[in-house]
């Protein structure tokens, strides 16, 4: 029986955006090997590997995961490998490279490198020169924007191959546009009046995600729309910090933490317009969701939004780190309700590319090609 190895720095990564890729590897007759850090994950797989990946880049568990992996490798003869997520990337591919000339292909699937144009020195070199030093063992890279396309070039190993896909897919028929019954539901589910005008942000409350600079925005917006009420869906290490700023600029009134919510299609129903301010994505699932709902979306100008925002047309880009633009093109959309309504249609459109049913098709093909490679 032939065998896949799939691995990511966390399981849940794995149970919300993988699940019909595993599916797909188990109706061609592999057996689907899992190596996360969790001993659990909420997916159908034939062998968990629990491998202590940690966050840290170069801390001493991840070597140890490295050798672990090495291990797994040596001893069940798999056909691919394909890597998930910066960390677990970099850990298997040192495995890998450790594994010797027995290893099988392998795949690194780019989310968004941990390098972008304009990061800064350190964090370039930090990022950059791993990727570089293990392009020996990166027999294909799947990249999903236009910038980190043109990185990839020269990450990938002499003669392998980089295939750009739109994203992993996000389900179509889950996100749709809600009808005015819907909305009203949705909002009395929430305790959210008719009259307020609802902006949702669902991302981890992480340093990336920026959620500080969105508050301050917010913090001029409700000078001049008193009905502005922001929804901030998700958990993480600075929700305390983002708590404590929405109360040190009294916008308890006018923000809302709703925590993990697993039917977002649900929170969407009672918007009226999506918002990011994250530093740095690939192709961020969270703004192709608000596009399928037909929600405008004003973003951050930064690589992988700009791959899904035609500006003025789907949607609206700031300039990273300008919070007074980010208010000004949420007021603008909130004056001109008509404009709004228009580009969130348009927005669906071109959404639909970013769907399942094309990102599937394109991903497979590339693990396709990368077996044909192989026995050929």
């Amino acid at each position: 029986m032939p065998r896949v190895l799939i691995c990511a720095s966390t399981a849940v990564h794995i149970g919300n955006f993988h699940r019909p890729y595993l599916t797909y590897f188990k109706e061609q007759g592999y057996e689907v090997h899992l190596a996360v850090p969790e001993s659990t994950v909420n997916a159908d797989v034939d062998v968990l590997h629990a491998v202590p990946i940690t966050k840290r880049l170069f801390s001493l568990r991840n070597l140890a995961a490295a050798l672990q992996i090495r291990r797994i490798i040596r001893s069940n003869g798999f056909d691919l490998i394909i890597v998930h997520t910066t960390l677990a990337a970099l850990v298997v591919r040192l495995g890998a490279l450790f594994s010797g000339k027995a290893r099988p292909p392998l795949i690194n699937t780019v989310h968004g490198y941990f390098f972008w144009k304009g990061c800064g020195l350190v964090r370039y070199l930090t990022y950059y020169l791993p990727e570089r030093l293990l392009r020996g063992v990166t027999d294909c890279i799947i990249i999903m924007n236009e910038e980190d396309a043109i990185a990839a070039q020269k990450l990938v190993k002499k003669g392998g191959s980089v295939f750009k896909v739109h994203g992993m897919g996000v389900d179509a028929a889950r996100f749709n546009p809600a009808t005015d019954a819907e909305k009203r539901r949705a909002r009395q589910a929430l305790g959210i009046g008719d009259d307020a005008f609802v902006l949702v942000y669902p991302a981890e409350f992480s340093r990336r995600k920026n959620h500080m600079e969105l508050l301050h925005a917010l913090d001029r917006i409700r000078r001049h729309e008193p009905r502005v009420l922001l929804l901030l869906c998700g958990t993480g290490a600075l929700e305390g910090a983002a708590r404590r700023e929405t109360e040190r600029l009294e916008l308890q009134e006018h923000v809302r933490f709703l925590g993990w919510c697993s039917r977002m299609e649900t929170v969407y129903s009672a918007c009226d317009m999506a918002v990011s301010a994250s530093r740095s994505e690939g192709l961020p699932f969270n703004i192709v969701e608000a596009q399928l709902c037909a929600l405008p979306v004003v973003a951050s100008g930064i690589r992988g939004h700009t791959d899904l925002i035609a500006h003025g047309r789907t949607g609206w880009c700031y300039p990273p780190g300008d919070a007074d633009r980010l208010a000004e093109a949420i007021l603008q959309v909130i004056a001109s309700p008509d404009q709004g309504r228009q580009v969130g249609a348009d927005a669906r459109q071109s959404a639909l590319q970013f769907s399942l049913d094309v990102a599937f098709k394109e991903n497979v093909e590339a693990y396709r090609q990368v077996l044909k490679t192989k026995t050929s």
